[in-house]
């Protein structure tokens, strides 16, 4: 008689935690990571049931940063999510454990979790694109120089300051990680997403002829134009190792 409550208490200490709770927006979108800088996975229409698994700290959403991973491995924003709470309701994503392999989680070689939020939603565009460990390394690179992978809103282009971002900057109407001018990219929002600016920088990078064996450094300035050319090139070990965390 006490072999069957026994064996449900130890599956029931074993099996993940898993709550589901209704949507309460329409057309919520899922991303592959805890931030709107991340790419759209699917999107729930409103009454949906969506299953956390853990929860996770990201981009903040009408003032609130808890971002839910649902049972389809994504992570959708908490303010759309009724769980009865404004705080956690089940374990950080983190308690998992994260490691140094660029998982969702877990920080990349060098970088804060901001910026690996940012640069793991670049290699995810470089991997979308099919560019390879080249792309990727051009991206990062690129990221690393313009603005050391944080987004930055600028006083000149007030709409900029309408979008998350990290830090305000002043360099003429230059914007975003890729520091893409207004004037040249007026698609602000696009700007302003690490995934999208990736994408802007990645359909410049495909117009230049030989870009797949050129010389990363040389490549990067090919795309930016800097005064600076030298300096991507410098930048290129931190981008190896990045890239190859985030397996490219």
């Amino acid at each position: 008689m006490l072999f069957t409550p026994l064996f449900a208490l130890t599956f029931a200490a074993i099996a993940p935690i898993v709550t589901a709770y209704p949507i309460t927006g329409d057309g919520v979108n899922c991303r592959s990571g805890p931030g709107t800088s991340y790419s759209v996975v699917k999107s729930y229409k409103k009454g949906a049931d969506v299953s956390i698994t853990c929860q996770a700290p990201g981009t903040d959403v009408k003032g609130d940063s808890i971002w839910d991973k649902t049972a389809d491995g994504c992570y959708v924003a908490d303010y759309y999510v009724k769980t009865g709470s404004s705080s956690y309701v089940t374990k950080n994503c983190d308690d998992s454990g994260s490691g140094s392999g660029g998982g969702s989680s877990g920080n990349l070689p060098g970088l804060t979790s901001t910026q690996s939020k940012h640069a793991k939603a670049i290699i995810g565009e470089a991997k979308k694109e099919g560019l390879g460990r080249q792309g990727c390394l051009a991206g990062i690179a690129t990221a690393l120089v313009e603005s050391s992978i944080y987004i930055y809103a600028n006083k000149k282009v007030p709409a900029s300051l309408n979008y998350p971002h990290d830090k305000v900057g002043s360099d003429y109407d230059s914007v975003g990680i890729f520091q893409q001018r207004a004037v040249y990219y007026p698609n602000i929002a696009a700007d302003m997403d690490a995934a999208r600016s990736a994408g802007q920088f990645y359909a410049k990078m495909k117009g230049i002829s030989g870009w797949k064996s050129m010389e990363v450094g040389k490549l990067c300035q090919k795309v930016q134009g800097s005064a600076y050319p030298s300096r991507y090139a410098e930048r290129l070990p931190e981008a190896k190792k990045i890239c190859a965390a985030g397996g490219l």
